[in-house]
């Protein structure tokens, strides 16, 4: 099973990633300029084997909070039921970091924290970009089951309303599973 998130809008959104900070630069540039060690690493000399050349774009972050961010994927074509209202649904996952943050992960995981937090930032910041005032955005998360991934109803008592314009993010915040959020502007 894989948890999955999901966006839906009234209208079309932007797909790919975002909030990731990194450098792309050739396989060469990489061991030559950077780190002359890696030729050394395993994953690299399996790498230059299939590009002797060493041409092949690789992307590098300088740090693990560098490579967090968002993937949004869409929009969804088949989808027979499910709890949202808008017609265009995407898929969005958090890419090194999670959708969960919490002052407990904050001391023991402070790596994870950091990233998981920036995940959520790129999240609202994505959300506050592509939405226009009096308009809202609907958030829902369940795990999969094959195609009947809707096939569990949200869980009402989870419901949330996320006004952008007061809204700040703090040190704790969970996007539970079938938990429904209406996001405004």
């Amino acid at each position: 099973m894989t948890r999955f998130y999901y966006i839906a809008a009234s209208h079309a959104l932007p797909t790919g990633s975002f909030g990731q900070k990194k450098t792309v630069m050739t396989i060469n540039d990489y061991v030559t300029n950077v780190n002359p060690a890696a030729m050394d690493q395993l994953n690299m000399q399996i790498l230059l084997e299939k590009y002797p050349q060493g041409d092949k774009l690789m992307d590098i972050y300088e740090t693990e909070e560098d490579a967090a961010g968002l993937y949004i994927s869409g929009p969804m074509t088949r989808h027979s039921s499910n709890p949202f209202r808008h017609p265009f649904v995407y898929q969005v996952n958090p890419e090194g970091g999670s959708f969960k943050i919490n002052n407990e992960m904050k001391q023991s995981h402070p790596v994870s924290y950091q990233t998981s937090k920036k995940c959520l930032i790129e999240l609202f910041d994505y959300l506050s970009r592509n939405i226009e005032k009096g308009d809202d955005l609907e958030l829902y998360s369940c795990w999969a089951y094959g195609q009947e991934r809707f096939s569990d109803t949200p869980r009402k008592e989870l419901d949330l309303v996320i006004e952008l314009s007061t809204f700040q993010l703090g040190n704790e915040f969970e996007w539970k599973e079938r938990q429904y959020i209406s996001v405004k502007k």
